[in-house]
């Protein structure tokens, strides 16, 4: 794009060989008489450039920059000043001019000055210097850096050296709250005193990045394991001054990582259980096979009882399997305790029989009022999962010639009671304290440490409790009890309709 140059008042004579310039296509000429004010026609172009010569002799040259500079204001005039008044051309930048030449000149030096001033015409379009460009430049800068300081999906804040938060993003605020000027020990680990071993503190004294994995407490009294990164913010003599703090949650990813790692204390938990099963029923054919052979019934009859009994126990720990794996909604009916406690003991029968295990029940409840308000499926398989695993604790116990399994049950108006008692084996200190760890099992291969963790689940569930004593060589004592009927609260929370 060309540039238009404006001359006003130039005696051709001052630059003689002026139509050698190289922008002499660009250059125009205007003769304004003693007096006239400096104006454009209505189609004149507004010049980019102008070259005012100015006769020292005339009162009103300096008031003519002063007009041009003023209905001009982003037009580049440079004047031209006679070799006698070169003091004069000084007169003229104060009053609006960007530069002066001295004359005459020839076309060489015309076109220094005009270039020059092109070069300041370009600067002044695309740099700025003045004190309000750079406050805009600084206010973008500083808008920018606060969008990309907001829009990071971490948890970032700045702190100083007395732990106060000074700064922090949108993210941060919104899992804590705005607590700026607050102690980031208190925010983030709801702590009253700093914590013994602060990455921060090491950023400070040496200057450098940490890192670190820990566990902050939201506003909502949520835990979150993060990876906690820290860099240093220095002044302009390289001191830390301030400490950026980035936390990256990775809950999510731990928890995925327990998944997993349960997941595979399952299957092997399961695998060694199958196996197990798998070589009692093998066991059982190969007697009945044996059996149907020599055409000994009792051979025939004792391995259909181990194959019955290895069936069972399959299909138990399917069920388990099953249970634990699918996320179960809660359903809730009201059942006779009675026919529920009766119904229980009908399960289990036949295992103690078969075992020589005495079983005895007990059961205290008005016959009037012994309505329960229960899920009775999972609340079934958790207290069958109790006995039997009294059942399996008498039989693994060879110290006794006969072993007893009580299963009571006692109600008053707000709870129902449970008691299931073996003789049996007992438990250790180490082994008690894990019952109701999944996977865990002191059964060796014949376990698999579902059992009495689903069973807990359950209980829990029903918004009741669970306690045990025992001690190796006197059995085992479980005593469960929970809410004849469902709170009304509770029922909202589980998804139900209160009555």
């Amino acid at each position: 794009m060309k540039n238009h140059i404006l001359i006003v008042n130039l005696n051709r004579s001052s630059i003689p060989d002026l139509k050698f310039s190289r922008f002499r296509a660009q250059t125009s000429f205007k003769q304004l008489t003693p007096c006239q004010p400096f104006t454009l026609e209505p189609n004149e172009i507004v010049p980019d450039l102008m070259v005012v010569s100015i006769d020292p002799t005339k009162d009103d040259h300096l008031a003519l920059i002063a007009a041009i500079r003023k209905s001009l204001p982003e037009t580049e005039i440079i004047t031209a000043i006679n070799q006698d008044h070169a003091r004069l051309g000084v007169q003229t930048l104060k009053n609006g001019a960007s530069d002066f030449m001295i004359l005459p000149a020839d076309a060489a030096c015309f076109d220094f000055y005009i270039t020059r001033a092109l070069e300041r015409e370009y600067q002044k379009k695309h740099l700025c210097f003045n004190k309000s460009c750079y406050k805009s430049r600084y206010a973008s800068s500083e808008k920018n850096y606060k969008q990309l300081f907001d829009e990071v999906p971490c948890f970032v804040y700045v702190q100083d050296r007395d732990y106060h938060i000074v700064d922090s993003n949108k993210k941060f605020k919104e899992y804590f709250g705005n607590h700026i000027g607050e102690y980031c020990f208190g925010i983030c680990k709801n702590r009253d005193d700093p914590c013994r071993i602060c990455p921060v503190d090491k950023t400070f004294k040496e200057g450098k990045n940490h890192s670190s994995e820990t566990q902050i407490i939201s506003s909502f009294g949520l835990k979150h394991t993060v990876l906690h990164w820290t860099a240093p913010i220095r002044d302009d003599q390289g001191r830390t001054t301030k400490v950026l703090v980035m936390l990256t949650d990775i809950t999510e990813v731990r928890h995925l990582e327990d998944h997993l790692t349960s997941l595979g204390f399952m299957i092997g938990s399961i695998s060694h259980g199958v196996k197990g099963l798998l070589t009692g029923l093998d066991s059982g054919i190969y007697a009945m096979g044996s059996g149907i052979k020599t055409k000994n019934f009792e051979r025939i009859q004792e391995g259909y009882e181990i194959s019955s009994q290895m069936t069972k126990r399959i299909k138990k720990l399917v069920l388990d399997i099953l249970y634990y794996t699918k996320t179960r909604k809660f359903n809730g009916e009201k059942v006779s305790a009675q026919s529920f406690v009766k119904e229980t003991l009908t399960i289990v029968k036949d295992s103690t029989t078969l075992n020589g295990i005495t079983l005895k029940s007990f059961i205290e409840i008005d016959r009037k009022e012994d309505l329960l308000e229960v899920d009775r499926t999972s609340l079934q398989s958790a207290l069958v999962n109790i006995l039997e695993n009294g059942v399996e604790a008498c039989i693994a116990d060879t110290s006794r010639k006969a072993h007893t399994l009580v299963f009571n049950a006692s109600a008053d108006n707000e709870t129902i009671t449970f008691l299931v008692q073996d003789t049996g084996q007992g438990m250790s200190k180490t082994t008690l304290k894990n019952i109701f760890t999944i996977f865990f099992s002191s059964k060796g291969a014949n376990g698999t440490g579902l059992g009495l963790y689903i069973a807990n689940k359950v209980i829990e569930q029903h918004r009741g409790t669970i306690k045990v004593r025992s001690k190796p060589g006197r059995g085992t004592r479980f005593v469960i009890t929970i809410p004849r009927r469902i709170p009304d609260v509770t029922k909202q929370s589980m998804g139900l309709t209160p009555d």
